[in-house]
């Protein structure tokens, strides 16, 4: 069983986690839990003192989310799986399912009435019943949560559905087919009990083992570039404290706002010289590079362009609004590792601004200037979901609009596929079978007139070379996919494509010699959607193949050109594109980019814009200037304006000014 057979080999491989100290933590938590909200008070308990949104504190959900690491985390995602919340934006109560259809204090009636319930029903190993609490199925995670908390051994610190999936699979088991969180979790329970050598342990350990070496996320990890304060003037009370802290303080608790509109809004209303752009990316910056922020996540912090005082990994206690400190109040704690410090050779132009993502090259950079233990291969999110897509279906199709990076994203998933060899070919108009599969091609003129010889194509070459290295894995990039006949290009290799007829042989139709696609040969395409939709594909080929979507990415944009916020720009832009053109002719952020780096300067920014960006929108609008104007504004597509003036008036009619807010450090 390849489950069981990794999990042995895992537990041959590492000991049992020693889990003393955490479990001094959550049991400090569950405490706390306890103390404030006493299974006795749950009959009575009123909906300002449950629900997030509200002007109270220490709401519970506020309390079992982000201020209890230790019992499992269910923290990031939506505010949903709280069943109900109120809204910041408008003072709205969100409930879920068919909560929807009452109002608010019958919902909250029915909700809490559920909930004690559960907590009965738990406590008297009566789990199944949960199964008719119908309300408390829209929040499987908060609830499962609260019943290891208040019951503590009905259940593993495990709460997200998809992992205990994973953990079944790992324990040789097989997941009950649409079972709810909490009878995944009984299932897992029951494997674990069963098992010779975890079957002893504490849910504790077996939670700890799990995450740390046979961790089922997806999710890579974080490595985002936070300036302690301007020109670091927080940075000691940060390295000593083992935090990073950031302003904004006049939002309050990051933890009471459900989405980015919700901070958004409190943005506008506490920062209200900003333009909505600025104060939208920031709110979202807030919440993804701050308060989401997980275990093991990187943070960088700097003073300035150029200087690295350190790396720190983000610890379990993760964000906290720290009303105890004058400013900077919001707060996430970290391990410091100052090994890292280091002057770079060059400045990075997204550096001026509190929060920059980096990027794969630096975090490289950064790594090769010391030897901490810490240091591990990084992927990025985009590159795992392309990596896992590919597993699934041995070949995926990356489309979007232009300049999104999809053949850089293509080349990188196969490098993270550990590929043995990478072969990248374009696609285009005469593109046929024998430059794919085989073909007869003149070789060299002899005394006998044209000789014609049967050539193998790109694709058979590298089959043959899988078929020699079957150990490894060899992948094919196809640039501009659709600008061929696919089906006319793939022939007879169509039904091989596909995952289970891999190894099944077929004649070749030209030379009818025999043929097979090795298991070990992937291929990634990539498309524009400007040129032609997914849509456009044979139905056949797009069956065997994954799609994913491409589009592009502000936070790439992590720089300045004098007051133009690159990012903040962008996104303005693409929501005029999206208005009068459609998705798929959004504009790419590579246009903006050079070697991997947001474009620094007026003049780059002048001719990337002049003679890249304004000819695509000339062309997809048809030399309709009217329209053009329409999505540009007036008076900021002639060519003859100064580099200068162009960013004063892209500044101007796109409302994108850079946000300093401690950008200075």
């Amino acid at each position: 069983m390849p489950g069981l057979d990794e999990l042995n080999s895992t537990l041959d491989t590492y000991d049992k986690p020693d889990v003393r100290k955490r479990l001094e933590q959550a049991e400090a938590e569950r405490q706390a839990v306890l103390s404030r909200f006493p299974l006795e008070d749950w009959p009575d308990l009123t909906l300002d003192r449950y629900a997030l949104g509200t002007s109270t504190t220490d709401a519970y959900c506020r309390l079992i989310e982000y201020s209890t690491p230790y019992l499992g985390s269910i923290k990031g995602g939506s505010a949903s799986k709280h069943i109900i919340y109120q809204r910041r934006s408008d003072g709205e109560w969100y409930r879920a399912g068919a909560l929807a259809d009452l109002e608010i204090g019958e919902a909250w009636s029915r909700l809490r009435s559920q909930f004690v319930d559960a907590f009965q029903a738990a406590g008297e190993d009566r789990l199944d019943d949960l199964d008719e609490l119908t309300a408390l199925h829209h929040g499987q995670s908060l609830v499962s949560k609260s019943i290891a908390t208040y019951v503590p051994d009905a259940l593993l610190p495990i709460y997200s559905a998809h992992h205990l999936r994973k953990f079944i699979v790992l324990f040789g088991g097989d997941p009950q087919p649409g079972a709810l969180s909490w009878q995944l979790n009984r299932q897992l329970k029951d494997l674990v009990s069963a098992h010779p050598v975890v079957g002893s342990w504490l849910p504790l350990e077996v939670a700890r083992f799990l995450y740390t070496h046979l961790d089922p996320r997806q999710r890579s990890e974080m490595i985002v570039k936070i300036a302690p304060g301007r020109n670091a003037q927080y940075w000691q009370e940060c390295l000593s404290a083992g935090v990073i802290r950031v302003g904004w303080d006049d939002l309050g608790d990051l933890s009471q706002y459900a989405d980015v509109d919700e901070l958004s809004t409190a943005m506008a209303r506490h920062y209200p010289d900003k333009g909505a752009q600025s104060q939208r990316t920031t709110a979202k910056k807030l919440i993804k590079y701050f308060r989401d922020l997980v275990p093991g996540d990187k943070v960088v912090a700097n003073q300035g362009t150029s200087t690295v005082l350190a790396v720190g990994t983000v610890t379990d206690e993760g964000y906290r609004f720290d009303e105890a400190q004058e400013a900077y109040r919001h707060t996430v704690s970290v391990d410091w590792d100052t090994s890292y410090q280091q002057h770079l050779d060059k400045a990075v132009g997204g550096w001026t601004q509190t929060f920059s993502p980096v990027k794969a090259a630096l975090w490289d950079e950064l790594r090769n200037t010391t030897t901490p233990q810490t240091a591990v291969e990084t992927v990025t999110e985009d590159v795992q979901r392309v990596h896992d897509l590919l597993e699934r279906k041995l070949q995926v199709v990356l489309h979007g609009p232009p300049g999104t990076g999809k053949t850089r994203l293509a080349m990188a998933a196969a490098r993270a596929l550990g590929a043995k060899t990478v072969r990248l070919t374009t696609f285009h108009p005469s593109y046929g079978y024998e430059d794919f599969v085989e073909g007869y091609k003149p070789v060299e003129a002899t005394q006998q007139g044209l000789v014609l010889k049967l050539t193998d194509g790109v694709f058979v070459r590298l089959c043959k070379e899988a078929v020699e290295s079957p150990d490894r894995k060899h992948v094919l990039v196809i640039d501009e996919i659709n600008r061929a006949d696919l089906a006319r290009v793939l022939g007879e290799l169509v039904t091989l494509l596909e995952k289970d007829k891999r190894g099944t042989p077929v004649f070749l139709s030209t030379s009818g010699r025999e043929f097979r696609i090795p298991k070990n040969v992937y291929v990634i395409g990539t498309m524009n959607t400007a040129d032609r939709s997914v849509a456009h594909i044979d139905a056949a080929i797009r069956r065997r193949f994954g799609f994913l979507e491409v589009r592009p990415d502000p936070d790439a944009l992590d720089g300045v050109v004098s007051a133009l916020d690159l990012g903040a720009f962008l996104t303005a832009l693409n929501e005029r594109v999206r208005k009068h053109l459609g998705v798929a002719h959004e504009i790419g952020h590579a246009f903006f980019m050079n070697d991997d780096k947001p474009v620094d300067n007026e003049t780059e920014l002048h001719s990337m814009f002049f003679h890249d960006v304004v000819p695509l929108l000339v062309d997809y609008v048809i030399d309709d200037h009217g329209l053009l104007r329409e999505i540009l504004g007036d008076g900021v597509f002639q060519e003859e304006m100064s580099p200068d003036d162009l960013v004063r008036a892209l500044t101007k009619e796109f409302k994108t000014e850079v946000d300093r807010d401690a950008a200075t450090s």
